[in-house]
């Protein structure tokens, strides 16, 4: 696993550079994306949207699809993930609207929405690259801890301190949805490469959790260090329990390259 650390104002550019490559490589690509306060504050999804007007990328023969939507609330809802990625992306970019896929969360079933996922999924070939966040309970994408996770996109109760970040947004708790459809745990698996992006002290104690703890479903994001492929990128805060915790620890399956010292990065 290679964990790159640098300054929060680093992040937006770094990411991108990364898409950027993935999509110049195969400019049919399944991206997945992810919403979030993460994106909007490190400026990934602005520095997508400059590259693509200087020329640096064409996102027109890709395909997009983000992991997962609150049950209960329509397109049109200024807090549906499906709102976020328009404001912040989509609206921005040439893109055809048919090559991407957000769970609708009006729907009567949601259990079929995220057949519909896996199916899109499917069709386009696999996720070539997808972009996670980190919940401040361990939860990416929108899986939840649990005592069993399934194996394939599925709808998922919300934890209740989930609901209780979300209340101010919603106006209350009690208008928080109660469900959300996500990923399951082979879907997040299968990306054939994965970017974590975390920020922040507050989300520093469960980064180094969730990277040197035991694997286990009621810490979600365990799950990555079984991934073949997959990189965490953090900013100096968000690093701080993990830098501390693996000071007098040594482990060849960990990588840590600190930005501000690289000079060139593969």
């Amino acid at each position: 696993m290679d964990i790159y650390i640098m300054d929060t104002g680093k992040i937006g550019s770094f990411v991108a550079e990364r898409l950027q490559r993935v999509i110049h490589d195969k400019p049919s690509a399944l991206i997945g994306l992810t919403t979030g306060n993460t994106p909007v504050t490190t400026g990934i999804y602005r520095e997508l949207v400059d590259r693509e007007k200087q020329g640096l990328i064409d996102f027109r023969e890709c395909a997009f699809v983000n992991p997962d939507e609150q049950v209960g609330i329509s397109k049109s809802h200024p807090e549906s993930y499906y709102a976020y990625m328009q404001h912040h992306f989509f609206d921005h970019i040439r893109h055809p609207e048919e090559r991407r896929f957000i769970p609708d969360g009006s729907v009567v079933n949601p259990i079929e929405q995220c057949m519909k996922m896996e199916a899109f999924i499917h069709d386009f070939g696999g996720i070539d690259f997808q972009l996670v966040g980190l919940g401040i309970n361990g939860h990416i994408c929108f899986i939840e801890p649990a005592s069993a996770i399934p194996a394939r996109s599925f709808v998922t109760p919300i934890a209740q301190i989930n609901r209780e970040l979300y209340a101010k947004q919603f106006g209350s708790v009690e208008a928080v949805p109660t469900h959300a459809m996500t990923y399951g745990w082979v879907t997040v698996m299968n990306t054939r490469k994965l970017t974590l992006v975390a920020v922040g002290q507050s989300k520093s104690d469960i980064i180094a959790t969730s990277i040197l703890g035991p694997i286990t479903t009621e810490v979600p994001a365990t799950i990555l260090q079984l991934h073949s492929n997959v990189e965490v990128v953090l900013d100096h805060a968000a690093a701080e329990a993990l830098e501390s915790r693996m000071e007098n620890l040594h482990t060849a399956d960990i990588n840590i390259v600190r930005i501000s010292d690289a000079i060139t990065l593969n």
